[in-house]
């Protein structure tokens, strides 16, 4: 099972940086609301999905289409790097669907529901939202398939399952990170505490995965759907994790932590009413774009 410092969503060092930085912000924190059809601004659109569909729902949301397959979920057996709980296994998802190209950003988060949690509100139209439980969470992806055009269009939003995440974040690669094993790269694409001050950062600004998915390592931790439990090993169809838990997972790693807990494969969970430094990306069922 995981140790302490894995069920935390930063170090004390960090939570301490947040917390200087919460002082700067401005009292109210109110973050701009105003719906955009445009990717988040300095976002390099350089790849278009696997089948090359994407779309932009009501409120600016950019979603990329991921394509069914198989993959090995967890990491192989004598890697350096993994953690006891992430025990190598074939997956196999049968459908296709979409998923956020970015973090749900503050903004977006406000104008579905009516307020902005994060800590740091400061120029944080862009940043990833932060401070939601995983019941927020839900609640966003309901109350987002309700809205007018969404509902009207056939669209209904939910969180990625763990397997869907991992699919998605690994982008077609076998090693620790969507770009393979050199920590040096890691940069490129994610902000970690190697490079990000500890202070989350707009979404889109590093390079995304050759899937087009931005900010699958660091940012921002992100979660997933499932109730945690250790992986049985043997090869799954379209799993969703157990029916009843105590903790839900989320992944990715956050500005935070080391380039370990960036890896695509590295699991954390935590109680599902927990509002620390997490956040989440929307999937959805591919049907309603066909």
């Amino acid at each position: 099972m995981m140790d302490l410092p894995r069920r935390i969503s930063l170090t004390i060092t960090a939570v301490s940086a947040l917390l200087a930085a919460s002082c700067r912000a401005p009292s109210d924190g109110t973050a701009e609301t105003k719906a955009s059809v445009a990717p988040p601004a300095g976002v390099v659109e350089d790849h278009r999905g696997i089948s090359g569909k994407e779309f932009i729902n009501s409120i600016g949301m950019k979603l990329v289409l991921i394509s069914k397959g198989e993959f090995a979920m967890g990491s192989a057996r004598g890697n350096p790097n993994a953690d006891g709980d992430e025990r190598q296994h074939a997956v196999t998802i049968t459908r296709d669907y979409f998923l956020g190209a970015f973090e749900v950003t503050q903004s977006q988060y406000e104008r579905v529901m009516g307020r902005n949690p994060s800590l740091v509100q400061a120029d944080g139209e862009n940043r990833p939202v932060d401070r939601v439980s995983w019941h927020d969470a839900v609640a966003f992806c309901e109350r987002l398939s309700q809205l007018p055009e969404e509902k009207a269009a056939g669209r209904s939003y939910r969180l990625p399952s763990e397997a869907e995440w991992e699919y998605a974040c690994r982008a077609g690669s076998p090693n620790d990170y969507a770009f393979g094993n050199d920590t040096r790269l890691l940069g490129e694409y994610a902000w970690y505490a190697g490079n990000s001050g500890i202070d989350q950062h707009p979404v889109g600004q590093k390079k995304p995965n050759a899937w087009g998915l931005y900010d699958m390592h660091g940012n921002a931790w992100e979660w997933c759907a499932d109730w945690y439990e250790l992986y049985s090993g043997r090869p799954a169809i379209d799993p969703t994790g157990p029916s009843q838990g105590t903790d839900r997972v989320y992944r990715g790693g956050s500005v935070g932590y080391s380039a370990t807990y960036c890896r695509s494969a590295n699991r954390t969970a935590t109680s599902p009413s927990w509002k620390g430094f997490v956040s989440f990306r929307v999937a959805m069922d591919a049907k309603a774009e066909r």
